[in-house]
């Protein structure tokens, strides 16, 4: 069967007490065909001194200064060479057989994307409650492959925006330009977004490969007002990236339906933020959210307020 080349992504940064367990999960693959690509974004802890024993094994690249996650994993995608990426980050770990199973299922439904499911942990061990937001299998046959309108409608109702769940086509990357955006938080929201807009192709493993681990002053769960403030801005931008999407005229229209659902979803998350009134301020000039948007949103949230 053949084999082909996977090229795993790996941002470090400060994660002096994670990195050996994250690459030992990658080196441990059942699947032997693939690059580590290892990408540390200037790390100002022990991190870059635990690397060095895995250099023999990875791909590894020490920048001098910090670029933010969305621009190191923009420079792996240039360093790799395989026909499938897998984005890990440097803090999670993944199960020994993740790269085989999700090889076979590309191969066996040739699709350009698959996804799968993962489960959160809290730093220390203990499961994470609400993990199961990353279980898709309610929405999700692993037994079809999705096109056209009925991927957009599974991808709406399964979304997360991590790259992480999902193994996609290089090709697919490149062929189509999907970037990351660079120096902002929440980079992931326009990348996944484009990736579930271009692939053809979608299957689906009903399977936890992916371990994602919680911990204190990540950027899932930091809340300081300064986090807050450079989260506002940064869903802002990625907003305003989407928009321009929305706007032009390379998507049909049920590509725009699914832009559109974007849109609303940040929208909504930006008016429910937690940073001073005179910041959202500047929503009111956004101009792909109507009137009757508005209302829909209002009403929606009232209605899941009642239900709670």
């Amino acid at each position: 069967m053949n084999q082909p080349i996977v090229s795993i992504i790996v941002p470090t940064y400060n994660v002096e007490r994670y990195i050996e367990e994250c690459l030992d999960s990658i080196i441990a693959q059942t699947y032997q065909n693939i690059e580590v690509i290892v990408i540390d974004d200037g790390s100002t802890d022990a991190t870059p001194y635990l690397l060095k024993p895995y250099e023999s094994k990875v791909k590894l690249t020490l920048n001098k200064l910090n670029k933010g996650q969305g621009a190191v994993r923009n420079q792996g995608i240039e360093k790799a060479s395989g026909k499938y990426l897998l984005f890990v980050d440097s803090d999670d770990w993944i199960e020994s057989d993740t790269v085989k199973r999700l090889i076979d299922k590309l191969l066996e439904t040739q699709s350009d994307l698959v996804r799968f499911n993962g489960q959160s942990f809290f730093d220390g061990g203990d499961l994470f409650e609400n993990g199961a937001q990353y279980d898709f299998s309610k929405i999700l046959d692993p037994g079809k492959i999705y096109e056209g309108s009925e991927k957009l409608s599974a991808n709406q109702k399964a979304y997360s925006a991590s790259p992480c769940l999902y193994m996609v086509s290089r090709a697919l990357i490149m062929n189509k330009d999907i970037r990351f955006p660079e120096s902002i938080l929440h980079e992931d929201e326009y990348f996944t977004t484009k990736v579930f807009l271009a692939s053809e192709q979608m299957s689906y493993l009903n399977h936890a490969f992916y371990h994602r681990r919680y911990r204190v002053a990540s950027t899932m769960t930091e809340n300081t007002p300064f986090h807050k403030k450079r989260s506002f801005n940064s869903y802002l931008e990625v907003f305003k990236l989407l928009e321009k999407l929305y706007h032009s005229d390379q998507y049909d229209a049920d590509e725009k339906v699914f832009l559109k659902r974007q849109l609303l979803s940040i929208y909504n998350g930006l008016q429910q933020s937690s940073v001073e009134p005179e910041m959202k301020k500047v929503l009111g000039d956004l101009k792909s959210v109507t009137l009757m948007d508005k209302i829909r949103l209002s009403a929606s949230r009232t209605y899941t307020k009642f239900k709670s």
